[in-house]
């Protein structure tokens, strides 16, 4: 199998390209995404986590600080999982120091006054509004215009059948490359430029460069539903971007997800309810310890 812009060796079936072809093709494919998304001037907050994503995404972005004049914080949140949290903060802190960036160390129980072991009860949909939570806010104190955030386009095809699974249709309005930012509603846009790339792909860009991540799982995320659709429902490449593609397509035409937002009257971010989800888990978790 060789490449289809030269006669070397191809390294990945599609698309069919050499390894120096591959990552041209890579990092060209976030540099459209920055530039079709007018992600120019802007101040970005990259929420590091040690994982390939998430590493991929602060490298190339560091790569494109020049051409795209952005002004970059990396971001990493230590929420207190014995070990894998040590591992995770550990090569973050190498990832970052590798391109001479400082990192920015949010400590959960030291913020908080808890950890994520002490939520009791489905700690993984906890984690993830948690971590939404104290990334928007730490965004929206420091006046950044966007999170930068390390989703992929297998992560996508989940999200969208997940929600299809669960009759959820209106969710389906919140899937995309991006959110925009509402400064007088605290709510601070989240970008996604690994959007249209696959997880074999990232995987293979973080190997061809040398980039350290963690290469086991969340212990919490073991039972994952996600874990258990990726490794059960296989799709090529070209048919989760058809999926993708058709989903962003559709949502013109999708009820717009009505939500009345008003502020927490204990932190005063955006709420549904008198008191944020984050607020009320806060209190309750406090209240065991």
């Amino acid at each position: 199998m060789r490449c289809q812009h030269c006669k070397k060796q191809a390294i990945l079936k599609s698309p069919r390209l050499c390894e120096d072809h591959f990552v041209e093709y890579f990092e060209r494919k976030i540099g459209k995404f920055l530039e079709k998304y007018k992600i120019k001037n802007k101040k970005l907050l990259v929420a590091i986590s040690g994982g390939k994503d998430s590493v991929v995404v602060s490298y190339v972005l560091s790569k494109l600080k020049e051409k795209f004049n952005l002004q970059i914080e990396y971001f990493f949140i230590r929420l207190g999982i014995p070990t894998f949290t040590e591992k995770s903060e550990e090569i973050a802190t190498r990832v970052t120091e590798s391109i001479n960036y400082p990192l920015t160390i949010y400590d959960l129980k030291k913020e908080e006054g808890f950890t994520i072991m002490d939520v009791k009860y489905k700690p993984c949909s906890y984690c993830g509004m948690i971590r939404r939570y104290i990334l928007n806010k730490y965004a929206f104190e420091n006046d950044f215009d966007y999170v930068v955030l390390g989703h992929n386009l297998d992560d996508e095809v989940f999200f969208i059948f997940n929600n299809m699974f669960n009759k959820n249709i209106t969710q389906l309005q919140r899937t995309g490359p991006l959110t925009q930012t509402i400064k007088e509603k605290k709510l601070v846009g989240r970008i996604k430029p690994l959007y249209f790339l696959t997880e074999e792909e990232i995987l293979l860009y973080a190997k061809l460069k040398n980039l350290p991540h963690i290469g086991c799982a969340c212990p919490n995320s073991l039972e994952s539903t996600q874990k258990k659709f990726k490794k059960d429902i296989k799709f090529s490449r070209d048919q989760k971007l058809n999926i993708v593609y058709s989903i962003l397509e559709m949502k013109k035409y999708l009820p717009e997800e009505k939500v009345e937002l008003k502020f927490c009257e204990k932190c005063g971010y955006p709420t549904t309810s008198d008191t944020c989800k984050f607020c009320r888990t806060k209190e309750k978790i406090l209240s065991t310890l």
